[in-house]
């Protein structure tokens, strides 16, 4: 059975990873959230770099190996990573989202035929799970720009302006995609000049 979950549940599982991290840390909870120390501590995930395969018409991003409480980087997009710092953190967000959200005992709580998760830019005409990946994508901006942090910082930044936008990108270290949707998920109106 496949799991389907509501986007406000979704928040709630972030934000109590976010909590349990910080139980077990006693650190306070700010941007940038430190999404490797939240995988290593909150959900006992590794962290590792390797090639990996790329299907056609799609790029891999990284790859959740659940039994080894792994997640692996694909090497082939280091220098994507290197320079967009913000790709990586949201993609290790994205594979603890899987991790939260779609494991049980070492292994995915629905029928999958493959070894890992494929994260990436699906070209092809049928994604191999599209609401699968965009549970994990809602947890990885819950995550890593949790509303009760994102929601004041964005009311203080001048959202009709580029230069405020990459202001807000950069204090949660996240791409400014990924800072646009979560400002329309969370009901602010984005007017570029």
């Amino acid at each position: 059975m496949r799991p389907f979950w509501r986007q406000e549940q979704i928040e709630d599982l972030a934000l109590i990873t976010l909590l349990d991290f910080r139980r077990r840390t006693g650190l306070p909870l700010a941007p940038p959230i430190d999404v490797d120390l939240v995988g290593e501590i909150a959900c006992g995930l590794s962290w590792d770099w390797d090639v990996l395969p790329e299907p056609p018409g799609t790029k891999v991003w990284a790859g959740l190996y659940p039994r080894e409480r792994l997640v692996v980087l694909n090497e082939t997009h280091r220098d994507t990573f290197v320079a967009k710092s913000g790709l990586e953190r949201f993609t290790k967000a994205h594979e603890i989202g899987h991790w939260i959200l779609h494991v049980r005992d070492g292994f995915y709580h629905y029928s999958a035929p493959q070894e890992y998760c494929f994260v990436g830019e699906y070209t092809t005409a049928a994604p191999r799970d599209h609401w699968l990946e965009r549970h994990a994508d809602w947890f990885a901006a819950a995550l890593l720009m949790p509303a009760n942090l994102f929601v004041p910082a964005a009311e203080e930044c001048d959202l009709s302006d580029w230069k405020g936008l990459y202001r807000l990108a950069a204090t949660f270290d996240v791409t400014i995609t990924a800072l646009t949707v979560r400002l329309q998920q969370l009901g602010f109106a984005i007017v570029s000049k």
